[in-house]
């Protein structure tokens, strides 16, 4: 063969034998200098490569010419008569011999041969030489995950490597000759072999002493039968089964037999004095009966059932399928679903307790139920169950949102708390947190909702709670104007709660709802959304925050049809909900929307109920004041302007209480003033920025605009749409999510000259006016400017009404940038 012929048998091995340098190294030297007297000793597991070599040098071995050579696989199956031969042939001088065995069984004569170079080791490839393989054989380019892939199903078995990756990329089923060669090397495998194989695949460990104690054999025979395992190729480096091999490595052992041999696995562990978790992980995986696996399986759930609430109702499912009693276990059970967010089971299984007779158990149902029952809407029924049989605080913030105050304040003098624990004094901190909203300083109030919610944090620990410390500080921070607190602490809580979990729903709407409030509708909008995913939740209390975000949003854009669309489900949020202290801003938002749309009759027993829970707490300037501006708007919108003077005196009154209050009492005074007709720009203004400061961006901004339009002074009502851009704008530099950002027009982007008669009504369009109230402002019909409208939108290319708000925000602006 010619000199480059060789070159292509070299390069081509080179690929074959990619990742394996030992290999590619001896095919080397023999190309170099194939008639050199070698005795070369090649060992390697199973599927290691050592056929493929061979073949390969016997291809260089005929491409140079050269005899007197000889090439032995599978040595270790020959007798002493061939290995007597070969030590003949090693020894003789002339001879260019290789062999190639498994490392078990030991060829003790082998040792005498006459080596001429190192051991040539063939083993499993690492991770990056099974990268390298795939590159050289399947795909020049291949991905991470795509080797890694391969890696998890071969554990870099050389044999089955190029194949899995082949079927992988084409997308097909590994083929039934691959798992059918695995079968064959399983089956021929001694029986000691193929328990040690079977025992690492249910999750023992490779060494002798591991493999001793689970199979109880002495030591030198699991010594040897550990070897066998090792030189079928059916282990990975780390001396775990391929994944390939696994389920015919289990076939090979009798079902009874492989029962049993799942139970001393998993028992293992614990026999030698580990963690009863690492027994209920092996049983859950392997599946186990008995009493002594229900027992393990019960502890496992004990040890897990605060932390990893979701793994401990597996094991407590598994203990009572191994033959634990259901009854013992069901209030723990109950407590796993429910720390879980699997509130339906953790009610469903609490109440068979309950219905039981007698039982230590009953306290803990009691709670599961009282948890369960105050996110399903029910919170008197919640309150009750938290008091029985052994009163808890947890039942505070219940009682004071239903407007039991004085049981409430019994409840903390006499609650017989267990014994000092981190839950106890989140409960603690929550039942006075809530109190002092009502009775003492909301600020304290805040500080020690969130102290209770710092509690919680570094464990990441789960309580039997009726709502979290975090989600009532978020609450009350709202309702201080402290807006900027309420997401601080939100997004903390999201990003360190666990997906899918029922508080993270909570927590997200909870956020939206402060998004709306500052005006952030972008924001509000993208949150709901992502939050939602189209299904409405489970809880009603959060149904009827989505449903109040939702159409609130609607009322900021100015949206009609969308009021109208959003409407039904407003409606029927605000019936499935009972009144409490905690939605009292949601009912006025629907409140106010009500109005706008003539359906004040659905809301109007809500307000009432709402009115009623207010005058049994004392009326708290914490929580009354923004149900009482919700009321004054909803009041203006009906066209009841005596209504709205008798909210403004209520929120007059409370102006102390707290800086919102305050900021509040000045707003609806100013409102109703501008209603009349009497604007005065630097009231409008110094309240406008009040708002501002209590967070309520879009509020004073619609403030702003609406007086703009109703003074008579051109001058006046310039500087108040100025006051009223200038709050959007700031609004909109934080509205950085917006759902029209992607049709929003960047400001370098030149846009089309408006006439002075379409500035006119475009600044009247910002400013929130109907078309009727523009008409009356210009002296125009409401048709006319309907048609000023459409040219304007026409002109400047706006998709819809946000799209057309905004990009005449933009036109103004630079308007009157100087």
């Amino acid at each position: 063969m010619e000199h480059h012929g060789l070159t292509s048998v070299i390069e081509s091995a080179h690929g074959v034998l990619a990742g394996c340098a030992a290999a590619q190294r001896l095919c080397d030297e023999v190309a170099a200098d194939p008639r050199a007297v070698r005795v070369v000793d090649v060992s390697g597991p199973g599927g290691a490569g050592k056929t493929t070599l061979l073949s390969i040098l016997s291809t260089i071995f005929d491409a140079t010419g050269s005899d007197g050579v000889v090439l032995v696989d599978d040595a270790h199956e020959l007798g002493d008569a061939e290995l007597s031969r070969l030590a003949r042939l090693a020894a003789d001088g002339r001879t260019r011999l290789v062999v190639a065995h498994r490392p078990w069984p030991l060829l003790s004569s082998l040792r005498s041969f006459a080596w001429t170079q190192p051991l040539v080791r063939l083993e499993p490839l690492t991770r990056a030489a099974v990268a390298e393989r795939i590159a050289a054989m399947v795909d020049a380019d291949p991905s991470e995950e795509f080797v890694d892939r391969v890696w998890a199903q071969t554990g870099g078995m050389p044999s089955l490597v190029v194949q899995v990756a082949t079927t992988l990329r084409d997308g097909r089923p590994i083929p039934v000759d691959v798992l059918e060669q695995v079968r064959r090397e399983v089956g021929r495998a001694p029986a000691a072999v193929r328990e040690v194989l079977a025992a690492i695949a249910l999750g023992c460990g490779a060494t002798v002493n591991a493999l001793a104690s689970v199979l109880g054999t002495d030591g030198e025979e699991i010594a040897a039968a550990a070897q066998g395992a090792w030189s079928t190729g059916l282990l990975t480096g780390a001396g775990t089964v391929v994944e390939l091999a696994r389920e015919a490595v289990l076939q090979q052992i009798p079902a009874a037999e492989l029962l049993e041999l799942r139970q001393r696995v998993a028992f293992a562990p614990m026999d030698q004095g580990g963690s009863v978790m690492a027994v209920g992980r092996l049983l859950l995986e392997n599946g186990a009966c008995g009493v002594r696996a229900a027992s393990a399986l019960e502890a496992a759930g004990d040890e897990v059932h605060i932390s990893e609430p979701a793994l401990a109702a597996e094991l407590y499912t598994a203990a009572v399928a191994a033959g634990a009693s259901a009854s013992d276990l069901g209030a723990r059970r109950a407590e796993a679903a429910a720390l879980s967010g699997d509130l339906d089971t953790a009610l469903r299984m609490a109440e068979e307790v309950l219905e039981r007779p007698g039982g230590q158990a009953h306290a803990l149902a009691a709670t599961v139920a009282a948890t369960a029952l105050a996110h399903r809407g029910m919170p008197s029924a919640s309150a009750s169950l938290y008091q029985w049989p052994v009163p808890s605080t947890s039942a505070v913030p219940l009682l004071v949102g239903l407007g039991r105050l004085d049981q409430a304040r019994k409840l903390i003098d006499t609650a017989d708390e267990d014994h000092p624990t981190v839950g106890s004094a989140v409960r603690s901190l929550m039942a006075r947190g809530v109190l002092d909203s009502v009775v003492g300083s909301p600020v304290c109030a805040l500080s020690e909702l969130l102290r209770a919610d710092a509690l919680l944090e570094p464990g990441g620990r789960a309580e039997l709670l009726p709502d979290t410390p975090v989600a009532l500080a978020a609450l009350v921070a709202v309702h201080l104007g402290e807006l900027d607190i309420a997401t601080a602490a939100l997004t903390r809580a999201i990003d360190n709660h666990p997906r899918g979990s029922v508080e993270l729903t909570r927590y997200r709407l909870l956020r939206a709802w402060a998004y709306m409030l500052g005006g952030e509708l972008g924001r509000a909008s993208t949150e709901l959304r992502e939050t939602t995913a189209g299904s409405p939740p489970a809880d009603p209390r959060d149904e009827l925050f989505v449903a109040a975000i939702e159409i609130g949003v609607a009322r900021r854009l100015g949206e009609h049809a969308d009021l109208l669309s959003a409407w039904p489900r407003a409606r029927d949020a605000i019936m499935r909900y009972p009144v409490d202290l905690y939605v009292l801003q949601p009912i006025g938002e629907i409140a106010v929307v009500a109005a706008r749309l003539r359906k004040e009759a659905w809301v109007a027993p809500h307000l009432a109920d709402a009115e009623t829970l207010l005058d049994h707490l004392g009326r708290p300037p914490l929580w009354s004041a923004p149900l009482h501006w919700y009321a004054a708007q909803a009041a203006i919108a009906a066209g009841s302007p005596t209504k709205a003077l008798h909210h403004a005196s209520l929120i007059k009154a409370m102006a102390d209480g707290t800086p919102l209050a305050a900021a509040l009492a000045e707003v609806v005074h100013c409102w109703l003033r501008v209603l009349a007709g009497d604007v005065d720009v630097p009231a409008v203004q110094k309240a406008a920025r009040a708002m501002q400061e209590a967070g309520l961006v879009w509020d004073a901004s619609q403030l702003a605009g609406q007086a703009a339009i109703r003074t008579p002074d051109r001058r006046a009502m310039s500087t108040l749409l100025t006051c009223a851009r200038s709050l959007r704008d700031n609004r909109d530099s934080r509205d950085a999510t917006s759902p029209t950002s992607s049709t929003c027009p960047r400001s370098d982007r030149p846009g089309p000259d408006l006439s002075d008669r379409e500035l006119e009504v475009a600044e009247l369009v910002v400013a929130g006016l109907t078309h009727r109230q523009i008409g009356e402002r210009l002296f125009i019909s409401a048709k006319t400017v309907e048609h000023h409208i459409a040219r304007i939108r026409r002109r400047i290319g706006a998709g819809n009404r946000a799209d057309l708000l905004a990009q005449l925000r933009l036109q103004l602006a630079v308007r009157d940038t100087p």
